[in-house]
């Protein structure tokens, strides 16, 4: 049975204005915990924090107990990249046992851009996410989804987010 929409974390409501006037929570956790980019990502990985975490920190949204699911979204996203690379390269249908047949890259493609769309939008790095959000007119301000179209435009002219199958073949075991 659903329990219906999962609530919205109150730093989104505080940034946000609190649109809907109902109380905040008043004895929420503030997790204390520094935010410490993890060990064993990969390049791609370490590339895609040092570009957002910073930001999604300074907004209070990212803590030092929500690294993990940072770390999640920047792997899934460099895998998409990844994805998105070897079908320009390999085409959407390769040639099977019997015939042609969708390249499974795309398969991969479709899943991970999934799981990192939905990351970014519990961290508000999405359109509809940040479209909620409300920041003081004087703030110093990223459109971080400028700036994420121009990173995969980027990485698919370039291959300085991830190298190829190899390196997916050496992902480090999570510490």
């Amino acid at each position: 049975m659903s329990r219906g929409r999962k609530p919205k974390p109150t730093e989104l409501k505080r940034v946000q204005g609190n649109p809907g006037k109902r109380p905040l929570p008043k004895n929420e956790p503030r997790p204390t915990k520094p935010v410490k980019k993890p060990r064993g990502m990969n390049r791609g990985a370490k590339k895609f924090w040092d570009e957002y975490a910073p930001e999604i920190e300074r907004l209070g949204i990212l803590t030092g107990v929500d690294v993990s699911a940072f770390r999640l979204l920047s792997e899934h996203y460099v895998l998409s990249i990844w994805a998105v690379r070897e079908l320009h390269e390999g085409g959407l249908i390769v040639e099977g046992v019997n015939g042609p047949k969708k390249n499974p890259v795309a398969t991969i493609f479709k899943e991970n851009s999934r799981m990192a769309l939905r990351y970014m939008s519990e961290f508000g790095m999405t359109p509809s996410s940040r479209s909620r959000l409300e920041v003081p007119p004087d703030a110093d301000q990223m459109d971080i989804f400028e700036q994420i179209s121009q990173l995969m435009d980027e990485a698919a002219a370039r291959s300085d987010l991830v190298t190829g199958p190899a390196e997916l073949e050496d992902f480090p075991e999570i510490e």
